[in-house]
């Protein structure tokens, strides 16, 4: 489990990334008049007797780390592994690092949140990210291509939180190349964290509806072999007065 603390006009408020039945009894002690959960096990709503003030089921995609790179990759759909061979075959250079290490990076990012949703990272998840989890990239020729960040609390799960690839028209390389870099990115990530012993690879949302606008990104994230696994996001008091906070807090729930 990850806890952090933010704010929104001043009122400050819990986030908890991924608790299980094991961390019932921590979040219940926090002491801020509002905790938003985030990616929840279905165990521990069960268990979690705070009143809830907005519950929503959350569909994400995940691998089981503690099987071999053998099987990770044949799990893969025949096009995936044919895009991250192809891509490794690219010369190119692959880092991990913190994400005030990597400016170019966070731009790269930011600026593919501006495109898609008007607005870059906050600088609160930018602190998250520094804290709680790394920023991977690569480059080919010298030029960044594609970057992801993900938070990892110790073995459990490592979660993409954002990502990007340069835009297709920008820069020298064919957009193919790009293309594979970016599955070859997802990869490494998913060897990076099974080699510190991280159990679960928890590749983030999938929209989880074959007519959405954005099936895309489910079709992307399921040709690496990911499983569905449904969580729950929560915003949750015992104060009767912080449920003034909802409407504050709506875009964390």
């Amino acid at each position: 489990m990850i806890h952090t603390v933010k704010a929104r006009s001043g009122l400050p408020y819990t986030v908890v990334w991924f608790p299980d039945v094991a961390d019932v009894d921590a979040v219940a002690r926090l002491r801020l008049p509002i905790t938003v959960v985030r990616q929840a096990s279905a165990a521990f709503m069960r268990r979690y007797e705070q009143p809830l003030l907005r519950r929503l089921r959350f569909c994400t995609a995940v691998a089981d780390l503690t099987q071999s790179e053998d099987r990770l990759m044949a799990n893969m759909s025949k096009t995936c592994r044919a895009s991250i061979r192809h891509g490794l075959r690219t010369p190119h250079v692959f880092e991990v690092l913190k994400p005030s290490e990597s400016p170019q990076g966070c731009a790269l990012i930011d600026e593919f949140n501006r495109r898609l949703y008007g607005q870059p990272v906050s600088a609160a998840n930018w602190r998250l990210t520094e804290r709680h989890g790394v920023l991977t990239q690569i480059r080919v020729d010298g030029q960044l291509l594609a970057v992801n960040t993900h938070l990892f609390d110790g073995t459990a799960r490592a979660r993409a939180f954002y990502g990007a690839t340069i835009p297709r028209q920008q820069g020298h390389t064919p957009p193919r190349v790009v293309a594979d870099i970016n599955r070859v990115l997802t990869w490494y990530d998913m060897t990076y964290f099974r080699s510190l012993g991280v159990r679960t690879y928890d590749a983030g949302g999938l929209f989880d509806d074959p007519d959405h606008p954005s099936a895309g990104v489910d079709r992307f994230k399921l040709a690496f072999g990911y499983a569905r696994r449904y969580e729950y996001h929560a915003l949750t008091s015992r104060y009767l007065l912080a449920r003034r906070g909802l409407k504050l807090l709506a875009r964390d729930s």
